[in-house]
């Protein structure tokens, strides 16, 4: 019984010595390519049918981390109080030039999908619901998002 307590001991020791000689690699920092204020135009579509085109549309997006952006998008389609779409998320940016993240949160999930030249951004941003049944139903979204770095 000695001698098995012995061996294991020896290779728990042999195991734990063993490892990789290579570190690795971290992940690049993207988050400054995207960083500033932006303001433009979009499309949106409500759940509940109301739909429009060339609304005004801002968008932050402030450095959190190196590696990571806050995302603030805001569609204002009416002259009421609560006439805005507003969509805000942590992300992190795996690509300096396009952003396509899904962030999901218990019950609901929001979709980026944005592209960076110069000074403008343009993409959607979708936000849908789990339903009863197991489906998700898309409640609002933002498409044809065309802004310019203020």
């Amino acid at each position: 019984m000695k001698q098995w307590t012995w061996l294991a001991l020896a290779g728990l020791l042999l195991t734990l010595s063993c490892g990789s000689e290579e570190a690795v690699q971290p992940t690049p920092d993207y988050a400054d390519a995207w960083v500033g204020e932006y303001e433009g135009t979009g499309d949106f579509a409500l759940s509940n049918g109301v739909s429009g085109e060339d609304r005004p549309v801002t968008i932050s997006i402030v450095r959190v981390s190196p590696k990571q952006v806050t995302v603030t998008a805001k569609l204002v389609y009416g002259e009421g109080r609560n006439d805005f779409i507003q969509a805000i998320n942590i992300l992190q940016p795996d690509d300096p030039e396009q952003i396509t993240l899904e962030v999901r949160y218990l019950n609901a999930k929001t979709v980026y999908a944005f592209t960076q030249d110069g000074d403008a951004i343009t993409g959607s941003i979708a936000t849908s619901s789990l339903r009863l049944g197991g489906t998700w139903g898309q409640d609002q979204i933002m498409t044809e998002i065309e802004v310019v770095q203020q």
